[in-house]
């Protein structure tokens, strides 16, 4: 089936170039000013891709609606490429869209590279499934080159009713999480071939939603501050086997 595209933006002219080139392509869509559009509307197209106006001169209009989509669980999931004049957002701004992973596209842009972008977009989402908080009984996977460490928390993870898979270092782990979803992932930072910081750096590039980490770290001074939005937590090793339950509670259910 071919995918449904909503483009929002107050400028007509706009709006009819998206809609003539983005149709080109073989891909539906349907335009709107934001005075005409709602969530209501935007669930009756059931969009698989939402291509928003994001103007910060235009009385904040694009920045409340944005943030009206993710706060809905019926458009939270829904990806979003941004376009926006705005050269240069504020770190407030960019730490949100990191975080509900938002790309965006600044004006003026060549044509040609959007639609490589919204293609791109389409494909990761679609193999993704996007995670959706409803995803919590997709397996844990465990990032540790510990053969022993790996297998205690696989063992244990499993007896108390999760699904898990393992990876030795960060490539593997980059190359599972390309071929299936995961509801958390377990992280070690010293490691062979790709250590934890390479995968995360690795991995943020990713045009899709990030699954929550959680660091598992020998290092000391390991601070959030400097991590990207996704990592949740960081564990110092050793750790104690009931507080890691405890961290891991939220973002995952037995099966």
């Amino acid at each position: 089936m071919e995918a449904r595209i909503v483009v929002i933006d107050n400028d007509e002219s706009m709006r009819d170039l998206f809609t003539v080139c983005l149709k080109r392509e073989g891909w539906q869509v349907f335009s709107y000013p934001y005075a005409h559009i709602n969530l209501t509307a935007l669930e009756q197209h059931r969009p698989d891709l939402i291509i928003l106006d994001f103007n910060l001169r235009d009385g904040g209009i694009g920045w409340e609606f944005l943030n009206l989509l993710k706060m809905e669980d019926k458009t939270a999931h829904i990806p979003i490429l941004i376009t926006t004049t705005a050269l240069d957002l504020s770190a407030e701004v960019q730490g949100y869209l990191l975080a509900r992973y938002i790309s965006v596209v600044q004006k003026p842009f060549d044509l040609n590279t959007l639609v490589t972008l919204v293609q791109k977009t389409l494909t990761q989402a679609s193999q993704a499934r996007v995670i959706l908080s409803s995803d919590c009984t997709l397996p844990i996977l465990v990032v540790d080159d510990s053969k022993d460490l790996r297998e205690t928390i696989t063992t244990i993870l499993r007896l108390e009713g999760y699904q898990v898979v393992t990876a030795h270092n960060g490539l593997v782990a980059l190359d599972t999480v390309s071929r299936g979803d995961h509801c958390l992932i377990l992280l070690d930072i010293a490691m062979p071939i790709m250590n934890g910081f390479e995968f995360l750096s690795a991995y943020d590039r990713q045009l899709r939603p990030h699954t929550p980490v959680i660091i598992l770290s020998g290092e000391a001074d390991i601070g959030t501050q400097d991590l990207p939005s996704f990592v949740v937590d960081v564990i110092p090793k050793p750790f104690e086997i009931s507080h890691l339950l405890r961290v891991v509670e939220p973002y995952a259910q037995p099966v």
